[in-house]
């Protein structure tokens, strides 16, 4: 019989479906707890804790939107292409 070791997860965001104002967009948690808000023009906003209110999570993106909008927060892909070591 093989035993599967436990692994150690890793910190990664959590994205989410979540209007702020009405306007549609993705709630990104970090590992440090810093809340962000991205719309879908790309522009992100560091959310307080008064903005919670306004803030509405409809649940988890799928793994490749959520991936898009880590990459965009990130530099986009020329900045992520042209910064990986050979």
């Amino acid at each position: 019989m093989l035993t599967v070791p436990n692994l150690a997860t890793t910190d990664t965001p959590t994205v989410s479906d979540a209007p702020l104002h009405g306007e549609p967009g993705s709630a990104i948690l970090t590992p440090s707890r810093q809340v962000l808000f991205a719309d879908y023009d790309a522009t992100f906003y560091a959310l307080t804790n008064g903005d919670a209110p306004a803030v509405t999570l409809l649940g988890a993106v799928t793994m490749a939107e959520k991936q898009h909008v880590l990459d965009t927060l990130a530099g986009g892909p020329a900045l992520i292409a042209c910064s990986r070591a050979n």
